[in-house]
């Protein structure tokens, strides 16, 4: 597949150049094969996506199995079903409370070591199926934006279908320094990605599909290419292309895509689907969607980075509620010290106070071990980096200043609405001061999630049509088999 002649970018943000390289440690090796891990115990958090929290299925004591539901949403809530990735007991369900500050309810399990699997797991004979039934599976597999905020992925299927979207997005932009999941996921598994895309892009209309990828990452074109080729006979009427990128920090969020790629500037209440005629997808997403098409496994593992100070880095699959100091016991010479543990990567990632109990969820790209050193922070120089840096064309030291003397109407003026919790502005800081931590909760304030039972209220417009409500027409239409069905074009049969 030819390249295209334009390399697209954005403005400002950070070159993910040897500046970032804070251990001065080499690239990541060549993995043959993933490691496996396979936790003792793990915790479930009944809210890992962007919406309601869902209700515990199950009771302690119950003994569970790999892909079985273990919390359902509630009727008339925006939510999608949890389920274990190990087969084991029910030893606890009680309120715990993640890094990102979200509050819900847990179902732990400790593990049998049988690793049986739950009998609806198995691989579909024939994927020759209608949208309506793909869409239906994605839902139920509880498959969720896996590279940023966990937007359920049946919600915006729905709303590429209300507006009627002319192509698919897939982001393959994972620009974050050290972070490589999504690369190694393309590398081991391109084939399910492009059949992922091609079902995603007939349930929600499209014949067109993009993957968009910095221009540097040869060996993950090369796989994707050769995955196309591989499945070339199985399917028809979709065409595909490359739109590549600069490696650029922090590339692959939607408002960026959509400035890099079309030119346009998007507010935090518009949406590409509206505003730019296309749907984005996460890579690893689209591969959840295959595996539970042709495999019948619901969201149950993640591919994520494990990398810290000491030259350590690892990719790993682990099951979602693995405790993140089980990842790092089990990936070898990293143990649970002293060190900053950080729930995500290096610059977007939380810090997570009690690793024990922290577990990785649907959103998880990684983990980053960091040795504690106390910075000293100065007064702010008025350098103007943070500015140069900030991907939104805000002006961060401002806007800090701002929210520090309780100044919010002006803070909102200047744009801290739209901050994407990116963490280049702290990162270029010369004095040390934490901007992002201020502005991005502030922003996060703004678009709190205000949960509900009924559709009238809705703290989550973005665009003509919200996410609420695309999710609500899927509800409607679940029970009705549409007469125009598009029927998926498989020859039938699971793709090895």
């Amino acid at each position: 597949m030819p390249f295209t002649e334009r390399i697209h970018s954005f403005n400002n943000g950070i070159v993910t150049d040897d500046a970032l390289d804070f251990s001065k440690r080499s690239s990541f090796k060549k993995e043959i094969m993933l490691e496996r891990i396979y936790p003792t115990r793990v915790i479930l958090p009944m809210k890992q996506h962007y919406g309601d929290e869902v209700i515990p299925t199950v009771s302690i004591g119950e003994h569970v199995l790999i892909g079985q539901c273990v919390g359902m949403p509630a009727p008339g809530t925006f939510a999608v079903p949890v389920h274990s990735g190990i087969s084991g007991d029910v030893t606890d369900i009680k309120d715990i409370t993640l890094p990102n500050g979200v509050n819900c309810k847990a179902v732990f399990i400790k593990s049998d070591r049988k690793r049986t699997f739950h009998p609806s797991v198995s691989p579909r004979n024939d994927v020759n199926i209608s949208a309506s039934s793909v869409m239906g599976i994605i839902k139920d597999a509880g498959i969720v934006g896996m590279g940023g905020e966990g937007i359920p992925t049946i919600a915006k299927i729905n709303r590429a279908r209300m507006f009627h979207v002319e192509e698919l997005l897939v982001n393959c932009l994972q620009s974050e320094p050290y972070a490589d999941s999504d690369f190694v996921r393309i590398n081991n598994s391109a084939d399910y990605i492009v059949m992922g895309a091609v079902a995603v892009a007939g349930a929600a209309g499209v014949s067109r599909i993009n993957f968009l990828i910095s221009e540097d990452r040869k060996e993950e074109i090369l796989a994707l290419q050769a995955a196309m080729e591989r499945t070339a006979g199985r399917y028809s009427g979709y065409s595909f292309n490359f739109k590549f990128f600069r490696n650029r920090f922090p590339q692959g969020y939607y408002r960026l895509v959509a400035k890099a790629l079309y030119g346009v500037e998007i507010s935090e209440t518009e949406t590409l689907e509206e505003t730019c005629s296309a749907v984005l997808f996460n890579c690893s997403t689209l591969y959840a969607c295959w595996e539970a098409i042709s495999d019948n496994m619901p969201l149950v593992a993640r591919v994520l980075t494990v990398t810290g100070e000491n030259g350590i880095r690892n990719n790993v699959i682990a099951p979602i509620g693995t405790p993140l100091s089980e990842l790092m016991n089990t990936v070898n010479g990293m143990t649970d010290t002293q060190n900053l543990v950080i729930w995500g990567n290096c610059l977007t990632g939380l810090e997570a106070e009690d690793p024990d109990n922290t577990p990785v969820v649907k959103t998880t790209s990684g983990i980053t071990i960091l040795p504690r050193r106390d910075i000293a922070t100065m007064p702010c120089i008025h350098c103007g980096d943070c500015s140069n840096a900030c991907p939104m064309d805000i002006e961060p030291g401002l806007i800090h200043h701002l929210l520090k003397k309780g100044s919010v109407e002006e803070a909102d003026l200047e744009g801290a609405g739209k901050c994407i919790s990116c963490g280049a502005c702290s990162y270029i800081c010369p004095s040390g001061i934490d901007l992002t931590k201020t502005i991005a909760s502030y922003a996060a304030s703004r678009r709190t999630y205000t949960t509900r039972t009924h559709f009238s209220v809705d703290k989550i417009k973005l665009g003509a049509v919200s996410l609420l409500e695309a999710y609500e027409e899927e509800e409607k239409s679940d029970s009705a088999k549409k007469s125009d069905d598009i029927v998926l074009p498989f020859e039938g049969g699971k793709i090895v």
